[in-house]
Parts: C-alpha cells; structure tokens; sequence
C-alpha cells in the first residue's frame, strides 16, 4: 500500500529496502518453525510428516529470498548498483538503507541456497554486496560491513583474498557488534554456520553473544 504513493509523491524505494527486508525475516520466522516440525517429526519416526515439514520449509525459504532480493533491488533503484563506485551519501539514514540492502542481497543468496535455488537468485550479487560492503565505516555500523564480507566468502569459498582470514574477520565482528550493542553480525553469523551445518558453531554464537 505504501508503495503506491509513488503515483503522487516521491517514490518510497528507501522504506521500501527496509520492508522487504522485515517481510523476508518474516518468512524465514515461519521457515524455522517448519524446521522445528520436522525434527520432531524425525524424532517420532514419521517419514511423512518430516518431508511435508522440509518441502514447507524450503517454500518458506524461497519466499524469503525472493522478497529479499525485491528489497535489494530497490537498494539499487535508490541509490546505484554496488559493486561499482560508492554513492555519495547525504545523511546517516541513507547509510544504514545501505547497510540494510546488501543485508537483503546477502540473504536473498543464503535463503536461495537453502530452498534448493528455487529463486535463482543471482549468485553475482555476492561480489557486489562484498564490495558495496566497503563503503561503509566498519566500526561505525557495528563491525555489520565486514561481517557481510566475511559471510560471503564463507559461504562461497575460495572467492577470499589470500591474505584474508574470513573466520578471523566475522569473530572480530561478533565482537564489536557485541560491544555496540547491535547483534546484526551474530545473525549474519548464525545463518552462513547453519547453512554449512556447523551446528556447534552456531550453538557457540547464542551462547556466547545473546
């Protein structure tokens, strides 16, 4: 509804970064509790149950990425195509819609991964979003940039420079995110271990930063 306003008035394709954004969180909200079904259903031994669970997982999952590839889409109808030359920000909002959209560009790709590519989301995104990443002050905006570098080359290896630890550079991030009070790397954290199944790792992040 609100984007419509765009007929009479400026278009809103900054809100509209964040709405994709909260939509897609919300869609993976649903796709956890679809995950959580199937563990129980594994668990009592109802093979039925559990590939209903993981079928409806996975279509929660690419209704995430592609509400979330939307959102970054409008980063780039806001401002440019990251990846390129940084925008000329003008405020520290327009900095933290930034930050937000490639947040959306990197979700889209994990949630794709995770639904078996029923998106096809882009896979270039990622450099894009890596480089984008740069044009932000990392310890201004809670270590979030790096964070967003290093999730990417986890999650697609051997795309790092070699004299870059990705590991190294998201646990600095945990750390500062946990300083600042802003726990947005512990979330890009937990869902690139999840997606390489480093459950312990992810059993570490709640522990240890919630």
């Amino acid at each position: 509804f609100l984007l419509s306003f765009s007929q009479v008035t400026t278009p809103p394709d900054q809100l509209a970064i964040l709405f994709y954004l909260m939509a897609g969180n919300c869609a993976e909200f649903k796709a956890q509790e679809q995950e959580l079904r199937y563990l129980r259903a594994i668990y009592s031994k109802n093979a039925i149950e559990a590939q209903d669970a993981r079928i409806a997982q996975q279509r929660l999952l690419a209704l995430a990425a592609r509400r979330q590839l939307t959102g970054y889409h409008y980063l780039v109808k806001a401002f440019v195509e990251p990846g390129a030359e940084c925008p000329e920000f003008s405020s520290e909002n327009e900095q933290l819609y930034w930050l937000m959209g490639l947040v959306n560009g990197l979700q889209a790709i994990i949630n794709d991964i995770a639904s078996a590519g029923r998106v096809e989301v882009p896979m270039d995104i990622a450099a894009k979003v890596g480089r984008g990443a740069a044009c932000l002050d990392n310890e201004k905006w809670w270590g979030a940039p790096d964070a967003i570098q290093a999730a990417i080359w986890m999650a697609i290896p051997g795309n790092h420079p070699k004299d870059k630890n990705p590991e190294q550079m998201l646990t600095r991030s945990l750390q500062m995110g946990l300083q600042q009070g802003i726990r947005i790397p512990q979330v890009l954290a937990t869902q690139v271990y999840l997606g390489l199944g480093q459950v312990e790792q992810v059993k570490n992040i709640i522990r240890n930063y919630t």
